[in-house]
C-alpha cells in the first residue's frame, strides 16, 4: 500500500496536464495493483491450505473421508479467503484512495440516452435527452466525440437548456474529441435536456455516456470504498471457483497457474469490473447507483456455474 502510494506520487507530476478528476482517475492502476496483491495472497493461501482444491494433494484423502459436504469444504475455504481479502482491501479502498486523490464526497452519475442518431451538426443543430423523473442534479458533464469539419475549422459552441431554460451564460465550446466540459448550476430538476448548436462546424457525437448528470447531494467516500472492496471480491470468487473445478483432475501447480492467470486478467488486464469501479471511485462517482454492480452479475454467474459443476463432479466421495 505504501509502495503504491509512493509510485503514484512519483508519477503525479506527469499527470499535471490533466484537469480536475482526470489526474485522480489516471492513478487508478496504483489502486488496483495493491488490491490484486491482496486478492492473490488470500486466494493462493486458500488453495495451498485446503488440500481438496487440487487433485492428488497431500491430506486430500483425509478430507474426503471426514468432509461430506457437496464441495468437500472448498466453499468454506473460499468464503474464508474472501473475508480475509475484505479486511486487507478496506484500508486500500478508503485510506489509499483518499491519498491518491479521491474526493471526500461521491455523487451518483446518471448517463442520459440520446436519439438513435446522436449527431449534433449544422444539419441537425438540436438534440433532446430525457431526464429520469425526480432526479435532482447540479452539474452536467459533456464529453462528445468530435468528427472532422466539412470546411475550415470553426469551434462548435453549444447552448445547454433545461426545459427550455438556459443553464449557463458561460461558453460551452468543443474543438477536439473526448473534451470534457462541465456545466454547473443550482440544484434543480427537469424533464428534458436540450443541446443546441449555436455556431461552429465540428460535428459532435453524443453517444454512450457522453452526457452525464451529476446528482446533487453526496455520499461519503468511505462507503464508496466499502463498495469497491466488495466489487474486488468478484474476480477472486471467479478465480477460486474455476480453480476449484480444475482441481477435480488437475494437480496443485496447474490449479495455481489457472488461479493467478484468471486474477491477473480480471484485475490488471481490466477484463473484470474492478478497474472501471476504481476509476469511478477516484472520479467521485457513487458506485452504488452506477453500472458497476450490475457489471458483476455475469462474473458471479460464471463463478456460480463453476461451483455447481464442481459439486456435480465431487458428488461421490473417494474411498
Amino acid at each position: 500500500m505504501l509502495l503504491a502510494w509512493s509510485l503514484q506520487a512519483l508519477s503525479r507530476p506527469q499527470l499535471g496536464a490533466l484537469a480536475g478528476d482526470g489526474a485522480a482517475a489516471a492513478g487508478s492502476p496504483w489502486l488496483v495493483l495493491p488490491l490484486f496483491v491482496a486478492a492473490i495472497a488470500c486466494a493462493v493461501a486458500a488453495v495451498r491450505f485446503w488440500p481438496v482444491f487440487a487433485a492428488r494433494a497431500d491430506g486430500a484423502d483425509w478430507v474426503h473421508r471426514l468432509q461430506r459436504g457437496p464441495w468437500r469444504g472448498c466453499g468454506a475455504a473460499i468464503a474464508a479467503a474472501l473475508l480475509a481479502q475484505v479486511v486487507l482491501s478496506l484500508p486500500i479502498t478508503t485510506l489509499l484512495a483518499r491519498a491518491i486523490g479521491a474526493p471526500g464526497l461521491a455523487h451518483a452519475h446518471v448517463a442520459l440516452a440520446g436519439p438513435d442518431v446522436p449527431l449534433l451538426d449544422e444539419r441537425g443543430p438540436r438534440m433532446r435527452f430525457d431526464v429520469p423523473p425526480g432526479l435532482t442534479f447540479d452539474e452536467v458533464q459533456l464529453r462528445p466525440i468530435a468528427s472532422l469539419p466539412a470546411g475550415p475549422l470553426r469551434t462548435s459552441r453549444l447552448r445547454v437548456l433545461a426545459d427550455g431554460e438556459s443553464m449557463t451564460d458561460a461558453e460551452v465550446a468543443f474543438e477536439q474529441s473526448q473534451q470534457l466540459v462541465r456545466v454547473r448550476c443550482a440544484a434543480r430538476t427537469c424533464h428534458h435536456l436540450d443541446l443546441v448548436l449555436a455556431e461552429g462546424n465540428v460535428p459532435l457525437y453524443f453517444a454512450g455516456d457522453s452526457v452525464v448528470l451529476i446528482a446533487a447531494g453526496g455520499h461519503s467516500t468511505i462507503w464508496n470504498g466499502v463498495a469497491l472492496a466488495v466489487i474486488a471480491l468478484v474476480p477472486t470468487f471467479v478465480a477460486l471457483s474455476i480453480a476449484c473445478l480444475c482441481g477435480v483432475a488437475a494437480a496443485l501447480a496447474t490449479v495455481l497457474t489457472v488461479l493467478a492467470s484468471l486474477l491477473f486478467v480480471q484485475t490488471i488486464g481490466e477484463a473484470g469490473p474492478l478497474a472501471g469501479a476504481a476509476r469511478g471511485l477516484l472520479r467521485g462517482e457513487w458506485l452504488g447507483a452506477g453500472p458497476h454492480f450490475p457489471a458483476c452479475f455475469p462474473f458471479l454467474a460464471a463463478g456460480a456455474l463453476a461451483m455447481i459443476l464442481t459439486m456435480v463432479s465431487r458428488r461421490n466421495p473417494r474411498r
